[in-house]
């Protein structure tokens, strides 16, 4: 069980998961690390294309004013946003089940631009975008793929935090809680045999103006979006209420391009 770890800057976000997939069906849920069996994920039919797709979307990426990472055509008929939590096992299930094909499809043929926005839902996520993030945006969704297929090997070291870690931990001056967090949790050690050494490890948990960037981020995500749990997605600025899956996203978008 995570214990509860609350960073001086940080607030509310504490190492607890409760918010995670909202208002999810029960059964709905994909155990911590698991991937779905084979042949889950269905891709979206869509409108035929007149022509061979003469681009392939899915290799752009940028990083948005929002602080969010978009896939795809920028002039795209849908514009889907997802606000997620690198933590969450609803995000990892939808990741898992419907990113591939989601991508594959409807982003690399440039009729759905698709934009992840990180939502912090405890104080290892900070740590955890921090990392996925601190290489700019063509890097960004790589990283998050490693987050969600090794879900288990990155969360679970945070689990075993002793009462002592923590009392600890929230006993250092703030600009040192998020990089100590991360070594107490094994993250280090989690990102080096992915390619980043431990000297980018520091400089990437260090930057104090991209904590900022990300916690000025998460305020606007709650108060002026309404977020409060993940994942939530939004289709051409509405929100969708009650989708956390991929079940529920793909008729949502074969409705809007039919």
């Amino acid at each position: 069980m995570l214990k509860p770890i609350r960073l001086a800057f940080a607030g509310p976000l504490v190492a607890a998961l409760a918010a995670c997939g909202g208002a999810t069906p029960a059964g709905d849920d994909l155990p911590a690390g698991k991937a779905p069996a084979a042949g889950t994920a269905t891709p979206v039919a869509g409108p035929a294309p007149a022509a061979p797709v003469a681009r392939d979307w899915s290799q752009t990426v940028v990083a948005t004013p929002e602080g969010g990472f978009r896939m795809g055509n920028p002039d795209a008929k849908l514009k889907l946003v997802e606000y997620a939590s690198l933590t969450c096992g609803v995000c990892q299930r939808f990741h898992l089940e419907g990113a591939d094909a989601l991508k594959s499809g409807l982003v690399r043929r440039g009729q759905v631009s698709y934009e992840y926005r990180p939502f912090l839902l405890n104080a290892i996520d900070i740590a955890a975008v921090l990392v996925a993030t601190c290489n700019g945006p063509e890097q960004f969704f790589t990283w998050a793929d490693q987050f969600y297929r090794n879900h288990d090997a990155f969360v679970q070291p945070f689990t075993r935090l002793s009462d002592a870690d923590v009392k600890s931990l929230n006993a250092l001056p703030q600009d040192q809680q998020v990089r100590r967090l991360a070594e107490l949790g094994g993250l280090d050690a989690f990102v080096r045999p992915r390619g980043m050494a431990r000297a980018r490890f520091d400089q990437c948990l260090g930057d104090a103006a991209a904590l900022q960037r990300l916690l000025d981020q998460q305020k606007v995500a709650m108060e002026k979006m309404q977020v409060n749990a993940t994942p939530t997605f939004f289709l051409n600025g509405r929100k969708l209420d009650g989708v956390t899956s991929w079940e529920a996203l793909r008729p949502k978008l074969e409705a809007a391009l039919s």
